[in-house]
């Protein structure tokens, strides 16, 4: 990203925030499908991908106040690193949110690998296949925006996370569907889970590099 990019970033400018707005409210709406589609369905991938997008409407929440207030706080450098330090800080929240859903989604999954459940597999299929279509468009929306910005790249790791959750609930969908592998479902959510963590931490040892 070029340096005038970087500082429009940086500081707010309102093509962040409005980006940022797009993905907070497909994200928010297609959340409730995904519940009520998990519930339905009786899939942990589903309700495990509709809980990283509720962690993913608090992250783009919290990117969007953080954009809102640097922008009011555009300034001298002095104010520029604070605005960085606010920027770091956001994203280690976020980070810390990732970790905490990724070990309550892992708790439960590897509880039902002992006693799979039976699931909706085209219901299944249907919700998660309109979930990666949302994820990507989402992912686009924030992609222009993240370079040299902990603060976007921090709500843009939530969408990804929940963008490989669609797929792996699509893979598990099929799995299930053709082999009645059942335990397909809550190994799509161990493997989601652990990537989502690989990039949480990523995200909060860049983040607390800056605080340093």
């Amino acid at each position: 990203m070029h340096s005038a990019a970087l500082d429009a970033v940086r500081q707010g400018h309102p093509e962040v925030r409005k980006r940022l707005l797009g993905a907070f409210a497909i994200t928010v709406l297609f959340m409730v499908v995904e519940v009520v589609g998990g519930l339905l369905a009786n899939s942990l991938a589903l309700l495990a991908d509709a809980g990283h997008m509720l962690t993913d409407a608090g992250a783009l929440a919290l990117a969007l106040l953080v954009a809102w207030f640097n922008a009011r706080q555009v300034g001298n450098a002095a104010q520029q690193a604070r605005s960085e330090r606010r920027e770091a800080w956001a994203a280690i929240v976020n980070g810390a949110v990732l970790l905490v859903v990724c070990a309550a989604i892992i708790s439960e999954a590897v509880a039902r690998m002992g006693t799979p459940e039976p699931v909706q597999t085209g219901f299944m299929l249907l919700v998660a296949s309109a979930g990666l279509v949302v994820n990507i468009a989402a992912a686009l929306m924030l992609k222009p925006v993240v370079g040299g910005n902990l603060n976007a790249r921090g709500a843009y790791v939530h969408v990804l996370g929940d963008l490989l959750g669609s797929v792996g609930t699509i893979v598990a969908a099929l799995l299930i569907r053709q082999f009645g592998w059942l335990s397909a479902d809550p190994i799509a959510s161990l493997l989601v889970s652990a990537l989502v963590l690989r990039a949480a931490i990523t995200l909060m040892r860049d983040a607390w590099r800056v605080l340093r």
